[in-house]
Formats: C-alpha cells, sequence, structure tokens
C-alpha cells in the first residue's frame, strides 16, 4: 500500500472512519487520507475553530495559536487540541460531516467536508457519543439549530476516560468499558487487562451484561467502534475484541513507545499482544480501517 506525500508518518491520526483517516499535520491542519486510493482532503483550518486565535509574527506569519488558556506553537497545537474526529459517512458518497471531540474540556465542532470553517449552522444528521459518566447523548443538526438529547441517563458511579459506542450487527446498542493497568510499573506503559461489554436497554434505561457477542467481532481503539459478523468475514475471530491504544493522554507522547494492541476473548478474558518489537513501527499510532476502494468523483 503506497501512501501519499507528505510522509504519513510526520502527522497525527485523530481518527478513522469508513476506509478514511483523519490525520494532522505539521502545521496542526486536519487532512482526510484514503490510505488505498491515496486521496486526500483537507478540512477546514484549525484558526476556524471558535477557541483558537491565530498569532501572527511581524512578517505576517503564522507563529503560534492559542487554545484558551494556554499558547502553543503551530506544530505542537495538534497534540493538545485534538482528541478524536469521527465521519458520518464515506466522504466519496458526499454530504459528509466530521464531528471533532477537542480541547479545552472535550468540546464538539461540526464541519460538512468541503466547508471552510468548523460550525453548527448548516449541516443535517445525528451524531451519538457516551458521557465520562456512561450517558448517552445524540447530538442533532439541522439547519441552523444544533439540539442535545440524552436519551440513556448516566449509569457509572465514577468518570471513567476508556468508554465506546457501538451497534451489534443485529443492531443493538452497546456500552464497552475498557480496563487498563501499567502492569509493567511504567506510568506510559499501559495495557488492556479487561474488556466489560453491556447492551443498552433505553426503555428501562439501564445496562445489561453481555457474556458473549455471538458471532460478532468488536473493533475498539482510536477510530470509530464498530462489530463485524464474523459469517462475512470467517478469518475474524468470533466473540473477540481487536483494540488498539486509545489513551488519551499518552496516545503521542513518545513515539518509541510500547503500543497497546492485541486480540481479547470473552469467553476465557485473555488478551494477546499484537505488538511489534521494534520502535519504528509504533508510529503512526495503530488504527483500524475498513478499506474504502470508492474514489471521490470532483
Amino acid at each position: 500500500m503506497r501512501l501519499p506525500d507528505p510522509p504519513i508518518g510526520e502527522r497525527n491520526i485523530v481518527g478513522s472512519s469508513h476506509g478514511w483517516l483523519v490525520t494532522a499535520d505539521g502545521r496542526s491542519e486536519l487532512l482526510l487520507l484514503n490510505p488505498v486510493t491515496g486521496e486526500q482532503v483537507a478540512l477546514p483550518p484549525v484558526a476556524t475553530v471558535e477557541q483558537v486565535n491565530p498569532v501572527f509574527n511581524q512578517a505576517g506569519e503564522l507563529e503560534r495559536e492559542t487554545e484558551e488558556p494556554h499558547d502553543h506553537a503551530v506544530d505542537e497545537l495538534r497534540d493538545a487540541l485534538y482528541l478524536k474526529v469521527v465521519l458520518s459517512c464515506d466522504p466519496s458518497q458526499g454530504d459528509c460531516i466530521a464531528m471533532m471531540i477537542h480541547n479545552p474540556y472535550r468540546q464538539l465542532s461540526f464541519a460538512r467536508v468541503g466547508d471552510n470553517k468548523w460550525a453548527l449552522g448548516h449541516l443535517l444528521g445525528a451524531f451519538y457519543a457516551m458521557s465520562l459518566l456512561g450517558g448517552i447523548h445524540r447530538y442533532t443538526i439541522e439547519g441552523s439549530c444544533a439540539t442535545l438529547d440524552v436519551i440513556f441517563k448516566d449509569t457509572s458511579p465514577f468518570i471513567a476516560h476508556n468508554t465506546y459506542i457501538s451497534r451489534t450487527s443485529s443492531g443493538e446498542v452497546l456500552q464497552i468499558w475498557r480496563l487498563t493497568s501499567c502492569s509493567r510499573g511504567e506510568l506510559h506503559d499501559l495495557e488492556t487487562t479487561g474488556i466489560e461489554i453491556y447492551k443498552v436497554d433505553f426503555d428501562k434505561q439501564e445496562i445489561v451484561d453481555m457474556h458473549t457477542l455471538g458471532d460478532d467481532a468488536l473493533f475498539m481503539g482510536h477510530n470509530y467502534t464498530c462489530c463485524i459478523s464474523t459469517k462475512d468475514y470467517p478469518m475474524l475471530l468470533p466473540n473477540h475484541v481487536y483494540f488498539t491504544d486509545d489513551e488519551e493522554y499518552w496516545l503521542y507522547d513518545g513515539k518509541d513507545k510500547r503500543r497497546d494492541v492485541g486480540i481479547y476473548c470473552l469467553e476465557d478474558k485473555h488478551a494477546n499482544d499484537v505488538v511489534s518489537p521494534q520502535h519504528w513501527l509504533n508510529w503512526p499510532i495503530p488504527v483500524w480501517i475498513t478499506p474504502c476502494f470508492t474514489k471521490i468523483h470532483r
């Protein structure tokens, strides 16, 4: 697979949806990249994010940017600002909306692919996200209005960072809770020690423990979370979770750190590592992609 220039190794990966990677270049600008076709599409400039203020030098060149309440050099802003970007659909289908989760305080910004700024107006669609306490929020964007509906109450007595939401191949909504520990004694050396999966009962406003995914395989990490039927893809392991790094505080802190990549069996509650012993293979950060072979019609 030949990746386009400039080298992908110089970028941060901040998301993966519908076969496209969301990358941040050396000037903290976001670009969509299809690693199969090599196509790239720019998202709106980072300076149009409401919480970002550009600062220019005497020559009129962009020198640094302010992400309240901090100042960052242009090449460092991406590490502090972006948490994750999710796409509503394959950009080649048209009318694709990007939802960006970013600092400060895990705020949300939206933009349609092709727009010139991040905003909440003139979009149409809905995104679903989990709160840090296990609640599920629906963000509906229509015309110039954006509304938030809490469709599932908070269920956790404590704040949890590594939680995910997905649907099974049969349409059931899941909450996934990821347990990690510093088993090797190093703060940055986290590894996944357990994965708990719950079915969401919207009528009773409660979660029900699920001991099996049946024939589904679950993919999660710094990409959008999805279930895939192993009946359609028999090379995958049923009732297993394929996971990659998703610890926001350490994702970009050290390109030679060990990566938490593995396959977790829900039946025997055991994870097998899938990591390379070569540090130079640990960057860019690992993400799962579902290849997309459709090109954008310009």
